[in-house]
């Protein structure tokens, strides 16, 4: 009988049953849409993931305007398709994709963080000015960081950081290009310069691809896999001359993606991908200290 009435008043959102998940926390393999809202079904999909996957090209888009003016295509013709969804959150990807190729597509690309910052806070505007927007942003969660997120911020932490040291160890790519990046200031200012880097880039990729296009991919299939890996595989391809770079380093950034998209799930918030993002990068700069200095 209390196990009854406990179940009960777990349905009634009054108390959560024991062992339940976190709140906001989605399982993996389920997608984290609305309730109740219609899918778009395959061409919503498609539509949203060619935008995402436009995004993912603009290192290329903005070195050769050709290249932008296709993508931004790519990405408006998205936009069209899905402008009618009924889960608005599926504009979220392809508006934000148009808003970062629309440079590179009249030859005025940004350099980073613009590219990245600028229009993350045009699509913020947007969506406090149009009310149809406005409640159609994902919702901007904490999420759950107790110890069995820990634990999985941890894992994903001694895999990345294990992943970029045998990239490094085995591949001994050519680091001069990005150690050239370094300014030539003191090693106590050139510390504090690498720490403010990871913590805002990780912001900002984490804010692109966890939350906008994860959101938006979620409005248009009720597979969670699909959209984790649909925002993995542009997550791989944007870091195609990052650090790892190639091949070998467009599958190992977009593996670290599929981990940090199943965190977001377990986590049911951005936190503990943030974290284990900045984990990441804070390990990329000591491998250009250490490796190439």
């Amino acid at each position: 009988m209390k196990a009854q009435l406990l179940e009960r008043l777990g349905q009634l959102g009054q108390i959560e049953p024991s062992g339940a998940a976190p709140a906001g926390a989605t399982p993996v393999g389920e997608a984290a849409g609305r309730v109740g809202v219609p899918r778009l079904g395959w061409p919503g999909l498609c539509a949203v993931s060619a935008a995402t996957l436009a995004y993912a090209a603009y290192p290329s888009a903005a070195e050769e305007r050709a290249i932008g003016v296709a993508c931004f295509g790519v990405a408006l013709a998205s936009l069209l398709a899905v402008a009618r969804a009924p889960d608005r959150a599926a504009l979220q990807a392809p508006l934000l994709a148009v808003l970062t190729l629309a440079p590179a597509a009249v030859g005025l690309a940004a350099p980073w963080p613009l590219s990245l910052a600028a229009p993350l806070v045009v699509l913020a505007l947007l969506a406090r000015a149009v009310p149809a927007l406005r409640s159609s942003m994902p919702p901007l969660r904490r999420g759950a960081f107790g110890p069995a997120v820990l634990g999985w911020i941890a894992a994903v932490v001694l895999v990345s950081a294990l992943a970029l040291v045998l990239w490094v160890r085995l591949m001994r790519p050519d680091l001069s290009q990005m150690r050239a990046l370094l300014p030539p200031v003191s090693l106590p200012l050139l510390l504090l310069g690498g720490l403010g880097f990871a913590l805002f880039n990780a912001l900002l990729e984490e804010a692109v691809f966890r939350l906008v296009f994860l959101g938006s991919l979620d409005a248009v299939t009720t597979s969670g896999w699909t959209a984790v890996l649909v925002q993995a595989a542009a997550f791989g391809l944007l870091h195609l001359s990052g650090f790892p770079s190639g091949a070998v380093g467009v599958g190992l950034a977009a593996i670290y993606a599929v981990m940090l998209g199943v965190l977001r799930r377990r986590a049911g918030g951005l936190l503990a991908p943030y974290v284990a993002h900045v984990a990441a990068d804070l390990t990329i700069f000591a491998l250009l200290l250490t490796w190439t200095r």
